[in-house]
């Protein structure tokens, strides 16, 4: 990507930032897009510090369900550093290399369809995959279920697009509208894996609220206010209280709401190209990198100190 940060504006319902309405005098935008730019290349390597780092995180897990086998001790799942959270990265009994297997030939089967323009396999490898992130609930996925049917004739055709359009930097994510083109945490797993040079990242609850963490975390260091934090760093996130990273300081704009489809595809482009970038930083993969996230944002409040929480 020639450009990494391009300047992205009104994707994302984003909280009021206090003083977000001062004018901007003329002569003193360029100099905004160019601090935004240093501040998102700053916390790029402030990830990428993080991912060697010995920065502690842990929280409970229940004692039954999905997450009872998780690489815990007494119920308690524990890292110091992301490396260490790829080293504890469980989905379902898997460990991260037996997962990025599986997810590998997903993509290898899904590309190969999508080559062929074979219209049912892509559906059948579609399903199969939502059933792999036991994301297959037919009444909690009842709109993404719809739209597979309904595009089901030309479902290689709309994948493809779909995983042009959000890679092209340049282009409006509009078309997002939640009937045209939907996007969710279900089509982020479909779509990343459509991707044939796979630079786009799944982002679902977990991923954005622990780019959240590290935002805020970055912000706190640095004494950055809201209304300096770039546009592109304010990543939209779960308003699941243990997922949910806003402190005194920082405040995220929601993940759902009535432009959600868009938002969520300016979610994906935005942390695919942060994460290519952290990736290349610290010489790790952007599976590792987004599979570290994964497994440090299952409940990220419990980590937080004392003094980050908001406050009633």
């Amino acid at each position: 990507m020639a450009e990494p940060f391009p300047v992205l504006a009104g994707t994302c319902a984003i909280a009021p930032r206090p003083h977000a309405s001062r004018p901007i005098p003329y002569g003193q935008r360029e100099n905004l897009a160019t601090r935004n730019h240093e501040q998102l290349r700053e916390f790029c390597q402030f990830l990428a510090r993080e991912w060697g780092g010995n920065r502690q995180h842990s929280y409970a897990v229940p004692s039954r369900g999905k997450l009872a086998r998780s690489r815990t001790v007494n119920c308690k799942w524990s890292a110091f550093g992301l490396v260490d959270a790829v080293s504890k990265y469980d989905w379902r009994g898997k460990n991260f290399a037996e997962s990025k297997a599986g997810l590998d030939r997903f993509a290898a089967d899904l590309q190969s369809a999508i080559q062929r323009d074979s219209n049912t396999d892509v559906c059948d490898i579609m399903r199969a995959i939502m059933h792999w992130g036991g994301v297959d609930n037919k009444h909690r996925q009842k709109r993404t279920f719809e739209w597979i049917e309904r595009n089901a004739d030309e479902i290689s055709a709309r994948l493809s697009h779909v995983v042009d359009l959000i890679k092209n930097e340049q282009a409006s994510l509009d078309s997002f509208d939640g009937v045209n083109l939907i996007m969710n945490s279900t089509m982020a797993k479909i779509v990343s894996l459509a991707d044939p040079e796979q630079k786009l990242v799944i982002y679902d609850g977990r991923v954005g609220g622990a780019l959240g963490y590290f935002v805020a975390r970055f912000a706190e260091e640095r004494e950055i206010h809201q209304y300096d934090v770039a546009d592109q760093l304010l990543f939209a996130v779960d308003r699941e209280a243990k997922r949910n990273p806003d402190t005194n300081r920082i405040h995220f704009p929601a993940l759902f709401g009535k432009t959600r489809d868009r938002c969520h595809a300016s979610m994906v482009r935005w942390a695919s190209q942060l994460i290519w970038q952290v990736s290349e930083e610290c010489q790790a993969s952007p599976r590792e990198i987004e599979a570290a996230l994964f497994m440090w944002g299952y409940n990220i409040m419990r980590g937080c100190n004392v003094a980050d929480q908001p406050q009633d």
